[in-house]
């Protein structure tokens, strides 16, 4: 099993080679995340801004490239100027507030347009709640995360 410093060395090797290949010039640092790597990218990051699309397709190849060179599966995420963590903070607030109303008002909240890292902070924001249940449903460019209440094992 590959340690969590080859892991994100071999992502930050092959973001590297790629944003060489695209003259801009990123900073690239990493950090542990649970079970996923945050690679943080800072400076020329102009590229990006307004391309969701780009980033995801990015991430999906870094995550593929570190996953065959060291032979086991790699999740990461590529956080764009701090940008996830400013989302993500976001997001823990909308899942708190979703879960007081549906706490007051006994409806479910539905999350649109969230990608895999989006759906996750839900999930995990709300995990420990056991008044309340998430679950996503639909295809991947479909997804619904809904939270609701939880049933009762009564």
């Amino acid at each position: 099993m590959a340690s969590i410093e080859e892991k994100s060395a071999s992502g930050a090797e092959f973001l590297g080679t790629v944003l060489e290949y695209l003259e801009a010039e990123i900073e690239i640092s990493a950090r542990d995340d649970d079970d996923r790597i945050i690679y943080e990218l800072t400076g020329d990051t102009a590229l990006f801004k307004g391309k969701p699309d780009l980033v995801s397709a990015l991430t999906l190849l870094t995550a593929q490239a570190a996953s065959r060179k060291v032979e086991e599966r790699v999740n990461c995420l590529l956080d764009i100027d701090g940008q996830f963590e400013a989302r993500r903070a976001l997001l823990e607030t909308a899942a708190n507030d979703a879960a007081h109303a549906i706490q007051k008002n006994g409806r479910r909240a539905v999350f649109t347009g969230l990608n895999a890292s989006e759906r996750r902070v839900v999930h995990s924001t709300l995990k420990e709640r056991e008044d309340i249940a998430t679950r996503s449903e639909g295809d991947e460019r479909n997804r619904l995360l809904l939270v609701e209440t939880a049933a009762s094992d009564d």
